[in-house]
């Protein structure tokens, strides 16, 4: 086990750091409480990584170029 020795003390443990969890994690922090956010892979979750948000902007280039 990678963390075996080490111990930690979060008041809030948020899975997923897409638009949610990190909008979620933020507000909690600037009420001062102690938060942890799990992602498997990058930041920002499947919508703005690979789902609609890239798709809004390649349909958006292509009606400018139309």
């Amino acid at each position: 086990m990678l963390f075996r020795n080490m111990s930690y003390n979060y008041e809030l443990l948020i899975i997923g750091a897409g638009s949610g969890g990190l909008a979620a994690a933020k507000r909690a922090a600037a009420y001062d409480i102690n938060v942890a956010v799990v992602e498997k892979e990058s930041l920002g979750g499947t919508c703005v990584n690979r789902g609609c948000i890239p798709k809004k902007l390649m349909v958006y280039a292509a009606a400018i170029l139309v």
